[in-house]
């Protein structure tokens, strides 16, 4: 499997993250430190539905770090779709490498 992730690109909403078979690394999100940020990423390349790739978790936007998982590699064969939900801003860089 690919241990190098493509470039990065911030997701400040709901959708698709890329379409196609690829390897999820995992993720970081930014917060405007006051407003929890909710995600969700399923395997997927439509829609917030199918096998979640990492399951609905809340996270706090007081922490005083970057929030998030890192190192994983589970292969999606659909995509990655991202479910998104804050009351303020929130921004996700998801990490991965297409097939």
């Amino acid at each position: 499997m690919l241990d190098v992730s493509s470039p990065p690109v911030k997701k400040t909403s709901s959708g698709i993250v890329y379409a196609g078979p690829c390897v999820f690394h995992g993720f970081l999100i930014g917060t405007d430190g006051v407003n929890d940020v909710t995600v969700t990423f399923y395997d997927n390349a439509s829609a917030a539905s199918g096998e979640e790739i990492v399951p609905t978790n809340t996270y706090d936007a007081t922490a005083k770090a970057l929030n998030g998982a890192t190192s994983m590699k589970v292969r999606c064969k659909n995509g990655i779709y991202l479910e998104l939900a804050c009351a303020g801003t929130a921004e996700v860089v998801p990490q991965f490498a297409a097939l």
